[in-house]
Protein backbone atom coordinates (compact mmCIF):
# COMPACT_ATOMS: atom_id res chain seq x y z
CA UNK A 1 0.00 0.00 0.00
CA UNK A 2 0.91 3.57 -0.83
CA UNK A 3 1.01 6.23 2.18
CA UNK A 4 -2.50 7.80 1.15
CA UNK A 5 -4.01 3.99 1.45
CA UNK A 6 -2.18 3.16 4.78
CA UNK A 7 -3.80 6.59 6.20
CA UNK A 8 -7.32 5.74 5.09
CA UNK A 9 -7.12 2.29 6.27
CA UNK A 10 -5.70 3.00 9.35
CA UNK A 11 -7.96 6.03 10.25
CA UNK A 12 -9.43 5.87 13.53
CA UNK A 13 -12.36 8.74 15.43
CA UNK A 14 -10.66 10.48 17.70
CA UNK A 15 -12.22 11.67 21.28
CA UNK A 16 -10.09 12.85 23.39
CA UNK A 17 -6.99 15.67 22.38
CA UNK A 18 -4.35 16.88 24.05
CA UNK A 19 -4.13 20.89 25.01
CA UNK A 20 -1.97 21.57 22.23
CA UNK A 21 -3.15 24.35 19.79
CA UNK A 22 -3.79 23.98 16.39
CA UNK A 23 -2.22 26.78 14.92
CA UNK A 24 -4.06 28.99 12.00
CA UNK A 25 -1.37 27.75 9.23
CA UNK A 26 -2.28 24.41 10.05
CA UNK A 27 -5.99 24.25 10.05
CA UNK A 28 -5.86 26.91 7.31
CA UNK A 29 -3.83 24.37 4.79
CA UNK A 30 -5.97 21.34 6.83
CA UNK A 31 -9.75 23.17 5.40
CA UNK A 32 -7.95 24.53 2.45
CA UNK A 33 -7.22 20.86 1.04
CA UNK A 34 -10.87 20.03 1.45
CA UNK A 35 -11.63 22.82 -0.82
CA UNK A 36 -10.32 20.96 -3.38
CA UNK A 37 -12.88 18.08 -2.75
CA UNK A 38 -15.27 17.25 -5.58
CA UNK A 39 -18.31 19.78 -6.35
CA UNK A 40 -20.84 19.64 -8.68
CA UNK A 41 -20.50 22.71 -11.24
CA UNK A 42 -17.67 23.90 -9.02
CA UNK A 43 -19.92 25.77 -6.65
CA UNK A 44 -19.13 25.04 -3.52
CA UNK A 45 -22.43 25.09 -1.80
CA UNK A 46 -20.89 25.17 1.60
CA UNK A 47 -19.02 27.29 4.07
CA UNK A 48 -17.68 26.38 7.57
CA UNK A 49 -17.85 27.85 10.93
CA UNK A 50 -14.53 27.70 13.08
CA UNK A 51 -15.39 27.41 16.29
CA UNK A 52 -12.83 28.09 18.97
CA UNK A 53 -14.54 30.17 21.74
CA UNK A 54 -14.87 29.05 25.07
CA UNK A 55 -18.59 31.06 24.72
CA UNK A 56 -19.63 29.47 21.30
CA UNK A 57 -18.26 26.08 22.71
CA UNK A 58 -21.02 26.46 25.90
CA UNK A 59 -22.97 27.72 24.13
CA UNK A 60 -23.40 24.73 22.00
CA UNK A 61 -23.13 22.38 25.14
CA UNK A 62 -26.19 24.86 26.75
CA UNK A 63 -28.32 23.23 23.64
CA UNK A 64 -28.24 20.27 25.47
CA UNK A 65 -27.32 17.61 23.08
CA UNK A 66 -24.23 18.43 22.04
CA UNK A 67 -20.88 15.71 23.02
CA UNK A 68 -18.84 17.02 25.57
CA UNK A 69 -15.83 16.86 22.88
CA UNK A 70 -17.06 19.78 21.59
CA UNK A 71 -15.47 21.47 24.89
CA UNK A 72 -12.60 20.29 25.08
CA UNK A 73 -11.24 20.12 21.38
CA UNK A 74 -9.32 23.15 20.56
CA UNK A 75 -11.44 23.69 17.33
CA UNK A 76 -14.36 22.60 16.37
CA UNK A 77 -15.67 23.14 12.32
CA UNK A 78 -19.75 23.40 12.02
CA UNK A 79 -20.15 22.79 8.30
CA UNK A 80 -23.38 24.56 6.73
CA UNK A 81 -24.55 24.24 3.07
CA UNK A 82 -24.24 27.62 1.95
CA UNK A 83 -26.70 28.82 -1.15
CA UNK A 84 -26.99 32.13 0.48
CA UNK A 85 -23.38 33.22 -0.47
CA UNK A 86 -24.08 31.97 -4.31
CA UNK A 87 -27.53 33.92 -4.39
CA UNK A 88 -26.11 36.92 -3.43
CA UNK A 89 -23.53 36.34 -5.89
CA UNK A 90 -26.57 35.19 -8.42
CA UNK A 91 -28.52 38.07 -7.87
CA UNK A 92 -25.87 40.84 -7.87
CA UNK A 93 -25.17 39.28 -11.46
CA UNK A 94 -28.57 39.42 -12.66
CA UNK A 95 -29.03 36.06 -12.73
CA UNK A 96 -32.15 34.01 -12.13
CA UNK A 97 -32.30 32.24 -8.83
CA UNK A 98 -34.45 29.75 -7.47
CA UNK A 99 -32.61 27.37 -5.24
CA UNK A 100 -34.32 27.27 -2.89
CA UNK A 101 -37.57 26.23 -4.34
CA UNK A 102 -36.73 23.07 -5.46
CA UNK A 103 -35.10 19.93 -3.45
CA UNK A 104 -32.19 19.42 -6.25
CA UNK A 105 -29.95 21.46 -5.08
CA UNK A 106 -30.30 20.91 -1.30
CA UNK A 107 -29.39 17.36 -2.49
CA UNK A 108 -26.21 18.88 -4.31
CA UNK A 109 -25.46 21.21 -1.51
CA UNK A 110 -25.50 18.16 1.09
CA UNK A 111 -23.67 15.93 -1.25
CA UNK A 112 -21.02 18.53 -1.51
CA UNK A 113 -20.28 19.89 2.36
CA UNK A 114 -20.02 16.03 3.71
CA UNK A 115 -17.54 15.57 0.91
CA UNK A 116 -15.51 18.42 2.02
CA UNK A 117 -15.98 17.70 5.80
CA UNK A 118 -14.29 14.39 4.99
CA UNK A 119 -11.56 15.55 2.59
CA UNK A 120 -10.89 17.96 6.09
CA UNK A 121 -10.43 15.05 8.06
CA UNK A 122 -8.27 13.11 5.88
CA UNK A 123 -6.16 16.16 5.74
CA UNK A 124 -6.04 16.54 9.05
CA UNK A 125 -4.90 13.41 9.61
CA UNK A 126 -2.27 13.20 7.69
CA UNK A 127 -0.92 16.03 9.63
CA UNK A 128 -1.14 14.10 12.92
CA UNK A 129 -4.12 15.20 14.05
CA UNK A 130 -7.19 13.70 14.61
CA UNK A 131 -10.90 14.24 14.32
CA UNK A 132 -14.84 13.18 15.01
CA UNK A 133 -17.98 14.00 13.52
CA UNK A 134 -20.95 14.63 16.01
CA UNK A 135 -24.03 14.18 14.37
CA UNK A 136 -26.10 15.75 17.00
CA UNK A 137 -26.50 19.22 14.85
CA UNK A 138 -29.61 17.24 14.05
CA UNK A 139 -31.31 17.80 17.30
CA UNK A 140 -30.40 21.52 17.33
CA UNK A 141 -30.81 23.18 13.75
CA UNK A 142 -33.09 25.70 14.82
CA UNK A 143 -31.23 27.02 17.52
CA UNK A 144 -28.34 27.27 15.80
CA UNK A 145 -29.73 29.31 13.05
CA UNK A 146 -29.81 32.61 15.64
CA UNK A 147 -26.09 30.96 17.45
CA UNK A 148 -24.21 31.57 14.52
CA UNK A 149 -26.60 33.91 12.54
CA UNK A 150 -27.15 32.03 9.38
CA UNK A 151 -28.98 33.19 6.87
CA UNK A 152 -31.69 31.96 4.88
CA UNK A 153 -29.99 29.26 2.21
CA UNK A 154 -27.95 28.00 5.13
CA UNK A 155 -28.03 24.51 6.89
CA UNK A 156 -26.39 23.43 9.27
CA UNK A 157 -25.36 19.59 8.79
CA UNK A 158 -22.22 18.25 11.00
CA UNK A 159 -19.75 19.54 13.44
CA UNK A 160 -16.27 18.10 13.21
CA UNK A 161 -14.14 18.16 16.57
CA UNK A 162 -10.31 18.82 15.58
CA UNK A 163 -7.41 18.20 17.35
CA UNK A 164 -3.81 16.46 18.06
CA UNK A 165 -5.23 13.06 19.84
CA UNK A 166 -4.05 11.98 23.37
CA UNK A 167 -3.40 8.23 21.42
CA UNK A 168 -3.27 6.40 18.33
CA UNK A 169 -7.46 6.00 17.79
CA UNK A 170 -8.70 2.91 17.52
CA UNK A 171 -9.23 1.52 14.02
CA UNK A 172 -12.57 -0.36 14.02
CA UNK A 173 -13.52 -3.55 12.28
CA UNK A 174 -15.14 -2.53 9.03
CA UNK A 175 -17.69 -4.88 6.17
CA UNK A 176 -14.92 -4.60 3.69
CA UNK A 177 -15.23 -5.10 -0.23
CA UNK A 178 -16.93 -8.59 -0.01
CA UNK A 179 -20.10 -7.16 1.70
CA UNK A 180 -20.09 -4.14 0.36
CA UNK A 181 -19.96 -4.76 -3.79
CA UNK A 182 -22.51 -5.99 -5.94
CA UNK A 183 -21.85 -6.75 -9.18
CA UNK A 184 -23.37 -4.44 -11.60
CA UNK A 185 -26.78 -4.85 -9.62
CA UNK A 186 -27.97 -5.41 -5.92
CA UNK A 187 -27.49 -9.09 -5.31
CA UNK A 188 -30.24 -10.92 -2.89
CA UNK A 189 -28.60 -11.29 0.62
CA UNK A 190 -27.60 -14.65 2.10
CA UNK A 191 -28.35 -14.22 5.52
CA UNK A 192 -26.14 -16.59 6.74
CA UNK A 193 -22.91 -14.76 5.29
CA UNK A 194 -24.25 -11.16 6.34
CA UNK A 195 -24.59 -12.71 10.04
CA UNK A 196 -21.78 -13.74 9.58
CA UNK A 197 -19.90 -11.14 8.72
CA UNK A 198 -21.79 -8.94 11.12
CA UNK A 199 -20.63 -10.99 13.72
CA UNK A 200 -16.69 -10.64 12.85
CA UNK A 201 -17.70 -6.68 12.65
CA UNK A 202 -19.20 -6.57 16.17
CA UNK A 203 -17.65 -8.33 19.32
CA UNK A 204 -18.97 -6.15 21.64
CA UNK A 205 -21.53 -7.64 24.00
CA UNK A 206 -24.27 -6.17 25.86
CA UNK A 207 -25.50 -7.84 29.13
CA UNK A 208 -29.57 -9.21 29.42
CA UNK A 209 -29.93 -6.56 32.81
CA UNK A 210 -33.25 -6.03 33.87
CA UNK A 211 -33.27 -2.35 32.40
CA UNK A 212 -31.75 -4.01 28.65
CA UNK A 213 -34.75 -6.41 28.53
CA UNK A 214 -37.20 -3.40 29.83
CA UNK A 215 -36.25 -1.19 27.06
CA UNK A 216 -36.06 -3.71 24.19
CA UNK A 217 -39.83 -4.67 25.07
CA UNK A 218 -41.03 -1.26 25.08
CA UNK A 219 -39.25 -0.36 21.93
CA UNK A 220 -40.02 -2.75 19.64
CA UNK A 221 -43.77 -2.99 21.45
CA UNK A 222 -44.38 0.51 20.37
CA UNK A 223 -43.09 0.07 16.78
CA UNK A 224 -44.03 -3.40 15.67
CA UNK A 225 -46.34 -4.63 18.94
CA UNK A 226 -46.81 -7.10 21.18
CA UNK A 227 -46.08 -9.90 20.01
CA UNK A 228 -42.85 -8.90 17.97
CA UNK A 229 -41.56 -7.90 21.85
CA UNK A 230 -42.22 -10.98 23.35
CA UNK A 231 -40.44 -12.30 20.28
CA UNK A 232 -37.62 -9.55 20.83
CA UNK A 233 -37.31 -10.62 24.22
CA UNK A 234 -37.12 -14.61 23.91
CA UNK A 235 -34.72 -14.26 21.39
CA UNK A 236 -32.26 -11.90 23.24
CA UNK A 237 -33.12 -14.59 26.27
CA UNK A 238 -31.91 -17.65 24.17
CA UNK A 239 -28.65 -15.78 23.02
CA UNK A 240 -27.84 -15.16 26.60
CA UNK A 241 -27.17 -11.81 25.23
CA UNK A 242 -28.69 -8.71 23.45
CA UNK A 243 -28.04 -9.42 19.85
CA UNK A 244 -26.00 -6.73 18.79
CA UNK A 245 -28.94 -5.25 16.11
CA UNK A 246 -31.20 -5.27 19.19
CA UNK A 247 -28.55 -3.04 20.82
CA UNK A 248 -28.58 -0.71 18.15
CA UNK A 249 -31.92 -0.35 17.39
CA UNK A 250 -33.63 -1.21 20.28
CA UNK A 251 -30.95 0.10 23.14
CA UNK A 252 -29.49 3.32 21.11
CA UNK A 253 -30.82 4.64 18.80
CA UNK A 254 -33.77 3.52 19.40
CA UNK A 255 -36.46 2.51 16.38
CA UNK A 256 -39.49 4.44 18.23
CA UNK A 257 -37.43 7.39 18.30
CA UNK A 258 -35.88 7.57 15.33
CA UNK A 259 -38.83 8.20 13.19
CA UNK A 260 -39.79 11.21 15.10
CA UNK A 261 -39.39 14.67 14.47
CA UNK A 262 -39.84 14.31 10.60
CA UNK A 263 -42.34 17.86 10.89
CA UNK A 264 -39.86 19.71 13.23
CA UNK A 265 -37.49 18.81 10.43
CA UNK A 266 -39.52 20.27 7.36
CA UNK A 267 -40.24 23.43 9.51
CA UNK A 268 -36.72 23.30 10.13
CA UNK A 269 -35.76 23.59 6.51
CA UNK A 270 -38.79 26.31 6.26
CA UNK A 271 -36.79 28.35 9.19
CA UNK A 272 -34.24 28.42 7.09
CA UNK A 273 -35.76 29.42 3.83
CA UNK A 274 -36.48 26.71 1.40
CA UNK A 275 -39.61 26.80 0.36
CA UNK A 276 -39.43 23.52 -1.48
CA UNK A 277 -41.05 21.80 1.55
CA UNK A 278 -44.00 23.95 1.80
CA UNK A 279 -45.90 21.80 -0.12
CA UNK A 280 -45.53 19.26 2.23
CA UNK A 281 -47.61 18.22 5.02
CA UNK A 282 -47.19 16.12 7.93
Amino acid sequence: MNETLELLNNRGSVRSFTKQEVSNDTLKAIINAGCHSATAGNLQPYSIIEIRSSEQKEALMATGVMQPIVRSAPVSLLFVIDWHRIEVWAKDNHAPFTVKDGYRHFWIGFQDTIIAAQNICTAADSLGLGSVYLGTVESCIDELKPMFDLPDGTFPIVIVSLGYPTKQPLVAPKLMYEDIVHKEKYQKIDLEQLNKAMDKKYTRNTPLTAKNIETLYDVTKDVDGEDSAKKAVNYAKDLGKIHTAQRYFGLHYMANWSRTGNKKFLDSLRLYGYSFVDGIEY
